[in-house]
């Protein structure tokens, strides 16, 4: 039986370098993360010679080509993509287990427990901050989800559901044009939909994409793709066991070699 992705998925934050949980997460061509301190570490010991032009992955050791103009090695891994994924994942475990600390006060380097976490700036706020967030004009407005809220699931899809209109940044996504297969909030289906027929709300929309032959045929990819993970997972994990216990084997037989020396 594939093994639970969800009971696996720590697996996945952890960095193959230090063995510990992402700091900085950075992603390769070939899609191997590392800390970003980590992987600038490798770099700096393997990348050899006055004119570089690249390194390899630790992992697959598949060639990472660099930009022409960037000649020093150590400000490659400060240049490559964050993986904002496995961000959001550590982010979100951080929250599970209450160890969610707030993200401004982090940038004075003070460690205070965060509260809520606003769904616009994706950013979570302790107390202090959180007041100040609603203080201004600009983020007035802004959605903030309690952090208890999220721990109890009882607001994650609106957590990930509100999403703000590009043209009014002040005004969420309310309504959805069928004429247009458009997303809108109230504003724009007013100014620029008025003289549309199918214009339901946002949660109609969801209830007849949920139910389409299309959207079903993807739920059924991603099953199936979440059965492969897992199965994968499983395998990793039971490798992993293997070597440990190889390690163990080879260790106990160097030490009856020793002694019968």
């Amino acid at each position: 039986m594939a093994m639970s992705v969800k009971e696996d998925i720590d697996d996945l934050l952890i960095c193959t370098i230090c063995l510990e949980t992402f700091k900085e997460p950075k992603y390769l061509p070939c899609l191997h993360t590392f800390c970003k301190s980590c992987i600038n570490t490798y770099i700096g010991s393997t990348v050899k010679g006055n004119n570089p032009n690249g390194f390899k992955c630790p992992v697959c050791r598949r060639s990472v080509p660099i930009d022409e103009n960037d000649e020093k090695p150590e400000n490659w891994a400060n240049n490559l993509p964050s993986n904002h994924f496995i961000l959001s994942l550590i982010d979100r475990k951080a929250i599970q287990k209450s160890e969610k600390l707030c993200d401004t006060c982090k940038l004075e380097n003070i460690s205070q427990n965060a509260h809520s976490f606003c769904t616009v700036c994706e950013e979570a706020y302790c107390e202090s901050c959180q007041r100040c967030h609603k203080l201004y004009k600009i983020t007035r407005a802004h959605k903030i989800v309690l952090i208890k809220d999220i721990k109890a699931d009882s607001a994650v899809s609106g957590l990930f559901a509100y999403v703000t209109c590009k043209e009014h940044p002040d005004k969420t996504i309310e309504v959805y044009c069928q004429d247009h297969s458009k997303p809108c909030c109230t504003v724009c289906a007013t100014v620029h939909h008025r003289k549309c027929e199918h214009v339901v709300t946002i949660d109609k929309a969801v209830i007849g994409i949920k139910e389409s032959e299309k959207a079903k045929n993807l739920m059924t990819k991603l099953t199936e793709t979440s059965n492969t993970l897992g199965e994968v997972l499983q395998n990793h994990k039971t490798n992993k066991e293997n070597f440990e216990n190889g390690i163990e084997t080879v260790l106990q037989e160097i030490i009856s070699l020793r002694k019968s020396l």
